[in-house]
């Protein structure tokens, strides 16, 4: 029976450690799951209450107290994560909780010196089935508001083990007491043990699980919206400074959406434009000049050609909106795609394909691809809009000089992706043309 106990509560430990390895294993380094300290800290004292199990034999009864105060102290965090999932988390709760702790670790310490082993078997399921009784009212709560499976059977899981604690204290009553550190229970009384614990660890598992696939779901939605705010403050930023109009901007995101899709149905750079990829790059597309910000006015609106001075100054926009947002975004930061695509763009939208662009003399695929696709869309726009310094060309003349400047200044790929798209972008330009 010892041999058999020890290893039951060993396998669980394993079980419960893998829990925490994978709950910790998370790549965000924002650690979202740690604004709820009690999921880690139950699940850390439930395992610590295990391995105390499966080690009593040797450690004594000192042992034995510990993995029983361990495993009340994870029971306790759970209900209070619970209460914390249904909004209805107060400091009386966790006043509560610590004090059932407190008082329920103090009477099994002296019923370890003073006691009968039944009394602390009756102590232990009267203590968790509390707390059992707290977790299946939180969680009726929560079902109200979130009728997610997981919900369910987890309510199913705490009524399987509150009944095994009570048939468990049941079957104690007529139990002799025996001595040694682990009770030696008979046939019923074992069984009942064995489901209540494995209740425990399907909890456990069925916790772990909830966080996966929901709440981890919904911190990242909400950090993309963060992200989202934060492109549309930059975005207002460079309108403010740009001295092109919001219909270029809309115009070049559409062209860059065509361009990709083009792509990825040819087949080409189809591990660097998955569907989310192309929207990433297609969010980012507004901000490629956003290093104008940097730029003096007497160069940015100045009502004709660029001295070559003036023209060296205003190149630097692109290094200028690559440290801007790199600024931007937070050291530690995850989540966001989207500017990293951005930064891309805007520092490398004018290097060429054949290594004779700006700012770094990138050449070939040494560019990223969100810059190669920007810097096609930016050139068709600029071709076929009207400028103080050059006339409005028409789009036939746009198309062949892209095509002479294929594997020059762009990507060979792209400009074969455009040139199916041509009509597209044609469609594009006239839908969002500038108003006189």
């Amino acid at each position: 029976m010892q041999l058999a106990n020890q290893t039951f509560y060993l396998a669980i430990f394993i079980v419960l450690f893998g829990l925490m390895a994978r709950f910790l294993s998370n790549k965000d380094d924002d650690r979202a799951q740690f604004r709820v300290i009690y999921w880690p800290a139950g699940l850390s004292f439930l395992a610590a209450s295990m391995l105390g199990y499966a080690t009593a034999p040797w450690g004594g009864i000192f042992v034995l107290a510990l993995a029983n105060i361990f495993l009340i102290a994870g029971i306790a965090n759970i209900s209070l994560l619970f209460s914390c999932w249904n909004d209805s988390l107060a400091r009386s709760n966790k006043v509560a909780a610590s004090a059932l702790f407190g008082v329920a670790s103090l009477v099994y310490i002296y019923l370890q010196f003073f006691g009968e082993t039944q009394d602390r078997v009756h102590l232990m399921n009267m203590v968790l089935a509390v707390f059992c009784i707290w977790q299946i009212a939180a969680l009726t709560q929560l079902l109200k508001k979130d009728n997610a499976y997981q919900i369910k059977i987890l309510l199913g899981v705490e009524f399987i083990q509150l009944g095994a604690l009570v048939v468990h204290s049941l079957l104690a009553l007529h139990e002799l007491s025996h001595p040694g550190t682990l009770y030696q229970e008979s046939g019923w009384a074992f069984a009942m043990r064995i489901v209540s614990i494995l209740a425990i660890t399907s909890v456990c598992i069925l916790i772990n699980n909830y966080y996966l696939e929901k709440l981890w779901h919904e911190y990242r939605r909400s950090s993309r919206a963060i992200e989202d705010g934060m492109l549309n403050s930059l975005n207002a930023l460079s309108m403010v400074r740009d001295n092109e109009t919001g219909n270029h901007i809309l115009r070049t995101k559409n062209y860059v959406r065509a361009l990709a899709e083009r792509l990825r149905v040819n087949g080409a750079y189809t591990d660097e434009l998955s569907k989310r990829d192309i929207e990433n790059i297609v969010k980012a597309a507004p901000l490629h000049d956003i290093g104008k910000v940097g730029i003096p006015d007497t160069i940015l609106k100045k009502p004709g050609s660029l001295t070559e001075e003036e023209w060296l100054i205003m190149k630097t926009h692109a290094a200028l909106g690559q440290d801007v947002l790199t600024a931007a975004k937070l050291k530690d930061a995850k989540h966001t795609n989207v500017l990293d695509a951005a930064i891309k763009i805007a520092g490398c939208h004018h290097e060429n394909w054949d290594g004779s662009g700006y700012p770094n003399g990138l050449k070939g695929e040494e560019i990223p691809l969100p810059a190669r696709l920007m810097s096609l869309a930016d050139t068709y726009d600029a071709l076929i809009s009207e400028r103080v310094y050059k006339k409005q060309w028409s789009h036939d003349e746009a198309c062949a000089e892209i095509v002479n400047l294929k594997g020059k200044r762009f990507d060979p790929l792209i400009v074969e992706a455009f040139m199916q798209e041509k009509d597209n972008f044609l469609q594009i330009a006239q839908m969002y043309k500038d108003k006189p």
